[in-house]
């Protein structure tokens, strides 16, 4: 019968060949047409994935002005459905929870930050989040602002050096150093001094965690290939370099270590004891999680101390600078933010956790910078009832929201109130308008956020 043919049967078999590899690498693609949902048309084996060359969200706004509030789009062949529908978003988020519990989980990023508290899944996840949830409640957060504020202090300083010699400087590099001495400070008692050493090495290290462009050749096999992930873990090929996540392992190792051994460091209420506190030593033995209710295993402990230390040095200081950048382009903006803070300091006599708590229009700035457009007042509480509460998530919703967005705000407002209470932002010669985000997996700012201060008189 082979001899009737044609052709040789090897072009046969080739040409199959040919034909499975492309229904293979298209058949997830009819996904949300079935659906009937929309969306921009995928290419095979690649889905939309070339189309983030444009930068992420210049391809969301494209799609969003196109197709809606909901269409998909295919990262590689996974299917990933866009909702900007505001009664969808409620739903997954608060009302469906239960259906829709768990995050994505991406590959090849190492154990640390794939088991960390966000890719938690079901019971582990509602465990370990409510073991750490009291670490930022109002009581806690008070205790930490009589630390916070000691930084904040040391960042005014910063400030202050700057406006005597009248020079630029990176907005972006001095917050940093801010958050990374607050997060030390507040959650594990360390002093590591950031504000007065640029080259420190918690420093440095942070900040090679963030710089992973979408187009590193890793990233695009994690895409591509995700399975391929799990191969690479095996020879020590992880997304996020070792060396930075060996780095925090080895700080938080100190640390735990300093607390076994010191009395008066283990009755610290900070986040570090707390999970201390909730240690349970069945987890450590192998119990199943579906058994054990409460508590947290020493891996655990470790593992979500070094994600909080890396965790909230980049998006909280990029909101610090991104904000004073906005209220150094509207100057008229930042004189009525001046005139609160003034305001209340002469009502309380201090600065303190309860005076931030009185400052709603500098929180209406924050707002507006957490946006990424330029100040406008959009968050006036007049403003705010009339809208849907689902319109704006900068921190997330329901249960699986920010678990530190308290302590974030605190942080701010902290460093920008002190600095507008003896300065005032400018524009300098280096200020770039309107500000550049990299195409990376965070919005980090592409040259940095290049301002001076002015004492003010």
């Amino acid at each position: 019968m082979l001899e009737l043919l044609p052709f040789p049967f090897t072009w046969v078999l080739l040409g199959l060949c040919a034909a499975l590899l492309y229904f293979y690498l298209v058949w997830p693609y009819s996904a949300f047409k079935d659906l009937g949902i929309p969306g921009p048309k995928p290419v095979p084996l690649f889905g939309n994935y070339l189309s983030y060359g444009k930068s992420v969200g210049q391809f969301d706004r494209e799609c969003y002005k196109k197709f809606n509030k909901v269409y998909g789009i295919f990262e590689g062949r996974q299917p990933i459905m866009m909702v900007g529908d505001l009664e969808l978003v409620r739903d997954i988020t608060v009302r469906e929870t239960n259906n829709f519990t768990n995050r994505r989980v991406l590959e090849g990023q190492g154990e640390i930050i794939a088991k960390g508290l966000t890719m938690l899944k079901d019971e582990e996840w509602r465990r370990f989040r409510s073991a750490i949830s009291p670490a930022f409640s109002s009581v806690k957060l008070k205790q930490m602002a009589l630390v916070m504020e000691k930084y904040a202090d040391n960042f005014v300083d910063n400030l202050d050096e700057n406006a005597k010699q009248d020079a630029m400087f990176n907005m972006k590099d001095l917050a940093g150093a801010y958050t990374m001495d607050v997060i030390a400070g507040t959650a594990f008692g360390v002093d590591v001094d950031s504000l007065h050493d640029p080259n420190n090495p918690f420093i440095t290290n942070a900040k090679k965690r963030f710089d992973i462009n979408l187009f590193n050749p890793f990233m695009i096999i994690l895409f591509l290939f995700p399975q391929l992930g799990k191969v690479l873990l095996r020879f020590g090929v992880t997304l996020f370099p070792t060396e930075v996540i060996d780095f925090f392992n080895a700080a938080v190792d100190n640390v735990i270590n300093m607390r076994g051994g010191n009395e008066d460091e283990a009755k610290r209420v900070d986040f570090l004891q707390l999970l201390i506190k909730a240690h349970n030593e069945e987890l450590d033995r192998g119990v199943s999680h579906e058994l054990v209710k409460h508590g947290v295993s020493k891996k655990a402990i470790k593992r979500e101390s070094v994600l909080f230390w890396l965790g909230g040095y980049e998006t909280t200081s990029n909101v610090i600078s991104c904000t004073a950048y906005n209220l150094a382009l509207h100057q008229e903006v930042q004189d009525r933010v001046i005139e609160e803070v003034d305001a209340v300091i002469e009502k309380r006599g201090k600065l303190d956790y309860e005076a931030l708590m009185e400052m709603p229009f500098l929180e209406m700035c924050v707002n507006e910078t957490l946006r990424m457009f330029p100040a406008s007042q959009r968050f006036r509480k007049e403003e705010k009832e009339a809208r849907d509460p689902y319109a704006f998530l900068p921190f997330g919703s329901g249960p699986r929201n920010c678990v530190g967005m308290r302590l974030a705000q605190l942080e701010l407002r902290f460093a920008l109130a002190k600095a507008l209470q003896k300065f005032r932002f400018v524009p300098c010669d280096r200020t770039v308008v309107p500000i550049r985000i990299k195409n990376t997996l965070s919005n980090q700012i592409e040259g940095g956020v290049w301002l001076k201060v002015e004492a003010r008189t």
